[in-house]
């Protein structure tokens, strides 16, 4: 991936830039003529979310960060550490605030001339390094209706960055003697766990974790949308999904054929309520989400977050496939820069919210997806036998698909990374082992340009990112 090159270069400088023994953030106050865009100051702890703590009166953000009328979104709401040395910024603005504001200036321009070429109502974005509380950011709108401002506190649906996290549950089972990579499913789900599928009895868990189970990707499948349309207002359970896949038959060859799959996540799911007997969301959150102080991040439908939540839009040429096959009327269809979208809050979320699971249900705040990422390659979740497992897992050593996870090597440095999409919201979240760097972000719109996609999008910022520090 040749793209990965440049987001290397830049947040190689950008760990260099966090790592300064200046620790004082960019002076954000402003006297109200200064261009910089709005802020909030968060307590300078690194245990504490940026949310938790609630900024000082003589530097809090205005209510409203709308950009002018001529632009296609309003200013970025932002959460960065305070000074280190002030309790509270000057209410003038200095040259040093003005030349801290310049990055953040075309930070602003770039994610902004993104969201207008693909039409993303909002954008969030988070950095962290160490496990230290994220630099947070938020461009646009969570809502088209409401003109709702898009901030760091919205939930965001991260799709399949979920299995990342199932993969990493499952390989702790594996450490603790639970579970064998290169057994049959069979042997803790029950003969009957994929019924009617040729390779039921001989899929194995690296299978489900390697996407070299053969099973179809349910979540774009014309067929499965058919199965979904009456029946939007109604959970689908894991079962059920299985059952769907099993019917379908293989789409690929057993073990060695790699066909990226939601399915085989959620029977992974299965496995680990098997093996636990706890429900797979208690489970993610004993193990990844608490040792991570992940406390904004929630595995739908076992649990939900609570308000803000980000609504979500689905445009292109997914817009027109699935708007038919749901029967969707102009009720559910709002436009948006000439374009016609599906708005996702004006269905029924219930199928939508239990479908992928732990194959792609969680939702958190953007600031928490960048901790999780990073999280599960610093020691703190995994060992490195472990990682070593999840990151080498496919067969074909020349494949750079792992177990749940995507590893990639660019001018002798590694990144992890896995995407996500779901129905209004697509993701990108990587970490840099070198310089223990996590970075997430999440547009509300799925239907992207492939071409310009989200991690298009890091591509473009990683420079100016690397100019923050």
């Amino acid at each position: 991936m040749k793209r990965l090159a440049c987001v290397l270069l830049g947040l190689g400088l950008l760990a260099a830039a966090c790592s300064s023994t200046d620790d004082t953030s960019p002076d954000t106050a402003s006297d109200g003529t200064a261009q910089a865009p709005a802020t909030e100051a968060a307590a300078p702890t690194t245990t504490a979310a940026p949310t938790t703590t609630a900024a000082p009166t003589t530097t809090a953000a205005p209510e409203t960060t709308a950009a002018p009328e001529t632009t296609a979104a309003p200013a970025p709401t932002t959460q960065a550490p305070a000074p280190a040395t002030t309790a509270a910024s000057t209410p003038k603005t200095t040259k040093a605030a003005e030349h801290a504001a310049e990055p953040i200036d075309r930070l602003s321009a770039a994610v902004l001339e993104w969201m207008d070429e693909t039409g993303a109502p909002g954008v969030v974005l988070a950095v962290t390094r160490g496990g230290a509380e994220p630099l947070t950011f938020a461009w646009g709108v969570s809502d088209l209706a409401t003109d709702t401002p898009m901030t760091p506190d919205h939930h965001v649906r991260i799709g399949s960055v979920t299995k990342s996290v199932t993969a990493a549950v499952v390989l702790q089972f594996v450490a603790e003697g639970r579970v064998e990579l290169d057994a049959p499913v069979a042997h803790y789900l029950g003969d009957d766990w994929a019924s009617g599928y040729e390779h039921a009895a001989t899929v194995t868990v690296r299978d489900l974790l390697g996407h070299t189970s053969g099973f179809v990707e349910f979540a774009v499948d014309p067929r499965f949308f058919q199965l979904a349309a009456p029946r939007l207002n109604e959970p689908m359970t894991p079962e059920e999904i299985l059952e769907f896949a099993a019917a379908y038959g293989p789409v690929a060859d057993l073990g060695t054929e790699r066909h990226y799959n939601t399915t085989g996540y959620v029977a992974a799911g299965l496995l680990i309520e098997a093996v636990t007997g706890n429900p797979a969301a208690d489970e993610m959150r004993a193990r990844v989400f608490d040792p991570l102080g992940l406390s904004h991040t929630y595995l739908t439908p076992s649990e939900f977050p609570p308000e803000p939540n980000a609504n979500g839009y689905v445009g292109g040429t997914f817009a027109y496939v699935l708007g038919p096959i749901l029967g969707l009327t102009g009720d559910n269809k709002i436009s948006l820069q000439g374009a016609i979208y599906v708005d996702i809050g004006t269905m029924p979320q219930e199928l939508a919210r239990s479908a992928g699971w732990t194959g792609g249900g969680i939702e958190a705040r953007i600031g928490d997806v960048a901790l999780l990422i990073r999280g599960l390659f610093a020691g703190e979740i995994l060992d490195a036998s472990q990682i070593a497992v999840m990151t080498t897992g496919h067969p074909d050593p020349a494949d750079n698909n792992g177990l749940g996870i995507n590893t990639d090597e660019v001018m002798g440095l590694m990144v992890h990374s896995h995407g996500g999409g779901v129905p209004g919201f697509r993701t990108i979240a990587a970490h840099v082992p070198a310089f223990d760097l996590g970075i997430a972000i999440t547009a509300n719109l799925l239907g992207i340009d492939g071409d310009n996609d989200v991690d298009e999008l890091l591509v473009t910022l990683a420079p100016i990112l690397a100019t923050m520090g």
